[in-house]
């Protein structure tokens, strides 16, 4: 019986090939081994709904669409038997293996080192290839999936046509063609949509108004195969493992801070002194030692700005002078400003000998007597801020890498994050933004997300420099600020 077969989308026809290249086995089940080109069918072409090529089982949970499949391999397993062998499109295996990477953490960095020598090398010795393989595979992304046909079992053979069930239609029919190529042929039904009314909406509704005969063609094609990582070295660079780098991270953290404690005073320590040389009215918001630097901030009557900052200036000299000085307002009070800056050599903040405790107390008093601060009441308790929170435990929040990454999520079109400072209790977030209503929107979805904090994000500045607007965030604890 010869069938004739249009090619679905190939520009050709397809006709069944001869009985001696079909090689039928006493089941009359053709061979179909070879390797194939597999493309879902379009519109016209053979519906896959309710049958095994609808969707594939991933292995974790999961299954894979039809049009996420570039390629099959078929091999004769036994008389009214096959193995099919589904190629996963690149693509999609690249989405899997970033998963591992993220969520997946050991699985990835056994795999990643497992490319390579020694651990490659010193696996293959003890183990053989044909495990390092298999091994690699399992550990690796989703890259193709087997399903074993039986007749009777899944399909059945009836002279030289192999018919797949479908759910709700009637059997899919495939044979080998004359070409070498796949060829397969379907009832189905033409339709249209017809809109009802459900109680609740509208509905549409395929309605049948005809038949056709759907067909399709998947070409021989053996130069393809499943994905394998060697594959993409030439145009892909594998991700280091993130455990590595968060625990290299750490490392670099631990070290600084070593270097901050030895080079520098206790933020308590420094703050106190801040109190004793500030005028009244003058509340010291912030004292941060991190990253080779002591970070502060304080507020003060709009008046009497600079006084502190003056005072500091010249006790530490030209040298030791404050750096990157900011001034800003707040909405909440415009009759107050807040000053910022960061001090690296200064005496206020270094860490001297015991035998140097003199020069540090003489250079604190001669600060005291600024020209414009003479006599003074005692120095005020400052106001409680969010600054005060409690230092945390180290590992308190995630590493600026993933912070970036979440809030990068969050941010609309025209803000954009550009550092992450995550210390004592809080996470500031600098950033960019083209306009206000950009900052107002980021604040709002920052605030949707992290139900679980103890307060909502807070705009601790704005500042406009040229035609951008640059502002700071502060965040406490949450589900996004958490590991």
């Amino acid at each position: 019986m010869t069938v004739l077969l249009a090619a679905c989308g190939t520009g050709g026809a397809g006709t069944q090939a001869d009985r001696a290249a079909l090689k039928l086995d006493a089941h009359g089940c053709p061979d179909l081994s070879g390797t194939y080109a597999f493309s879902a069918p379009g519109e016209g072409g053979v519906s896959f709904e309710g049958s095994i090529f609808e969707s594939l089982p991933a292995g974790n949970g999961g299954t894979i669409p039809a049009d996420q499949i570039s390629g099959l391999s078929i091999q004769r397993s036994a008389h009214g038997g096959y193995s099919l062998r589904f190629f996963v499109a690149d693509d999609r295996v690249m989405q899997h293996l970033k998963v591992i990477h993220e969520f997946e953490k050991p699985r990835y960095r056994e795999w990643y080192h497992l490319l390579s020598d020694p651990a490659k090398s010193s696996y293959v010795e003890r183990n053989g290839q044909q495990a390092y393989d298999e091994h690699l595979a399992r550990l690796g992304p989703t890259a193709d999936i087997v399903r074993e046909l039986k007749q009777g079992v899944g399909m059945r053979c009836d002279d030289g046509w192999v018919e797949i069930p479908r759910a709700y239609r009637k059997p899919l029919r495939l044979t080998l063609g004359e070409d070498g190529s796949i060829i397969g042929e379907a009832p189905e039904l033409d339709t249209v949509g017809v809109s009802v009314w459900c109680g609740d909406g509208c509905a549409e509704v395929p309605v049948p108004v005809g038949r056709h005969t759907g067909r399709l063609r998947w070409p021989r094609n053996d130069g393809l195969h499943a994905w394998h990582p060697e594959d993409m070295r030439g145009r892909y660079v594998f991700l280091r493992p993130l455990d590595e780098i968060e625990a290299e991270a750490r490392a670099r953290d631990e070290a600084q801070r070593a270097a901050d404690t030895r080079r520098y005073r206790s933020a308590e320590a420094i703050r106190a002194d801040l109190r004793a040389m500030a005028p009244p009215g003058t509340e010291i918001e912030r004292v941060e030692v991190a990253d080779g630097r002591v970070f502060i901030q304080y507020s003060a009557p709009k008046d009497q700005m600079d006084v502190l900052l003056d005072t500091i200036a010249a006790a530490g000299g030209d040298r030791d002078a404050p750096k990157q000085v900011e001034r800003g307002g707040r909405s909440s009070d415009m009759s107050r400003r807040f000053v910022r800056f960061v001090l690296t050599d200064s005496p206020l903040v270094l860490q001297v000998d015991a035998g140097d405790d003199a020069v540090r107390e003489t250079n604190a008093r001669q600060a005291q007597v600024a020209p414009s601060v003479a006599a003074r009441e005692p120095a005020p308790e400052p106001v409680a801020t969010l600054y005060a929170a409690p230092v945390e435990a180290s590992g308190e929040f995630a590493s600026a890498g993933e912070l970036r990454r979440r809030l990068a999520v969050l941010a609309p079109a025209g803000c954009r994050v550009t550092e992450i400072r995550a210390r004592q209790g809080r996470v500031t977030v600098h950033g960019e933004a083209e306009r206000m209503a950009c900052i107002s929107n980021t604040l709002r979805a920052i605030d949707a997300t992290q139900t679980d904090a103890r307060f909502g994000p807070e705009l601790e500045s704005v500042e406009q420099v040229g035609q951008v607007y640059r502002f700071r965030i502060l965040l406490g604890p949450s589900s996004l600020t958490k590991p």
